[in-house]
């Protein structure tokens, strides 16, 4: 992550930004600045404080959105390797895409739940200093809401961008988050992931090819050409990303052959070390992972064999807790596939179909991931959020 601040961690989570975040910041506090009349900030000074507080608002605002995606993925066994601010916004950094509709709907739904949430609290506060009504609303989707105090005015501007980041963010478009919601729901309805991609990232391409005509016209009409670069640069942005999600598609259309286990596996497997004993593989694996089987690796990775949840129970019922996981193996072939394995012999191997999962392996045999059968089918998926 060279080239990028170190900002912390939250839930564990690194929490980075791009110098382009920095030129953001202080653009932002400069245009914020002239957002307050003279009756709230009647110096500069206070102006410029009063924006380091909007500014700063912002950012929590979409530091918890992006947290939203990232604790939501976390609740379906997804970490999280970073969270990155840049000047359009912020992109949670997924170990592995989502294997489920289901997965990837609510994933990517969070952050605009969190975003929401923003959103209604600004709102209250304007409405308890203030008032709340159909002509705030009015004037504060159009930039002209004055609030009678610096709070309510800052809580006003708050609301616009938040609303404005919710609305757009929700467009069925990839990569925004709106274009992972709608992926999510062709592929529930047709059982493809491919076509819920390939779905949302057309209209990714649709909604690139609108800003770019917005950005015309912003220069053009009303002569605000810092608008219209920035639509302009939001639509390459989106262009590039709606394009990318594409090509995994086209690819698997075209030649599915080519794709390796490696490229749809889950790196993070659980596992048990063959000198766990079945209480420990019991307490550290199968109770919190509630999984049906978990692989057994000897101290280089390599793989010994799968050892079924059910065995262990039956040693724990036994009163034998004390038993290595590496006895409780059954001899006979190690039912897994070698990372360069190709997808259309993948979907074919039996002990993947029995098992709904298969381990991994290099040529040392040591375990690299397991690849399920869900994945398998999915092939490629699209990773990430996007928050603007």
């Amino acid at each position: 992550m060279g080239g990028q601040l170190h900002l912390g961690r939250l839930f564990g989570v690194p929490i980075v930004a791009g110098f382009s975040w920095l030129l953001w910041i202080f653009v932002a506090l400069y245009l914020m600045a002239g957002f307050f009349p003279d009756e709230i900030a009647p110096t500069e000074g206070k102006a410029y404080l009063l924006a380091v507080i909007v500014v700063f608002l912002y950012v929590i605002a979409l530091v918890g959105h992006e947290f939203g995606h990232a604790l939501m993925a976390r609740a379906f066994g997804i970490e999280t390797e970073r969270v990155e601010l840049w000047a359009l916004g912020g992109l949670a950094h997924l170990s592995r895409g989502a294997r489920s509709p289901k997965e990837e709907f609510f994933v990517a739904a969070a952050g605009p739940a969190v975003t929401l949430l923003a959103a209604v609290i600004a709102g209250v506060v304007v409405g308890i200093v203030d008032g709340f009504d159909l002509q705030t609303l009015w004037q504060i989707g159009t930039l002209q809401y004055s609030g009678s105090t610096a709070v309510s005015s800052i809580a006003g501007i708050i609301l616009f961008f938040e609303g404005l980041a919710l609305i757009f963010n929700l467009l069925p478009a990839l990569p925004l988050d709106g274009g992972r919601i709608a992926r999510s729901i062709v592929w529930k309805a047709t059982g493809e992931p491919a076509r819920g991609t390939a779905f949302a990232a057309q209209a990714g391409k649709v909604l690139a090819v609108f800003l770019v005509g917005a950005a015309v016209w912003l220069v053009a009409d009303t002569g605000s050409t810092f608008n219209g670069l920035m639509a302009l640069f939001l639509a390459y942005f989106i262009w590039q990303n709606a394009q990318a999600a594409a090509i995994p598609t086209e690819r698997r259309k075209a030649a599915p052959s080519l794709v390796p286990a490696s490229a749809v596996m889950d790196r993070s497997p659980v596992w048990v070390a063959a000198t766990d004993t079945a209480s420990e593989a019991h307490e550290h694996t199968f109770g919190p992972h509630e999984v049906d089987w978990a692989v057994v690796l000897d101290d280089e990775g390599r793989l010994k064999g799968i050892l079924p949840a059910l065995r262990v129970r039956d040693e724990l019922d036994a009163g034998r807790p004390t038993t290595p996981a590496g006895r409780l193996l059954t001899g006979g072939r190690t039912a897994s596939v070698r990372d360069d394995v190709l997808l259309h012999k993948l979907l074919k191997d039996k002990d993947l179909e029995r098992l709904g999962a298969l381990p991994v392996v290099d040529g040392d045999g040591v375990l690299v991931g397991v690849v399920s059968r869900e994945a398998a089918r999915q092939a490629l998926v699209v990773e990430g959020g996007l928050r603007t």
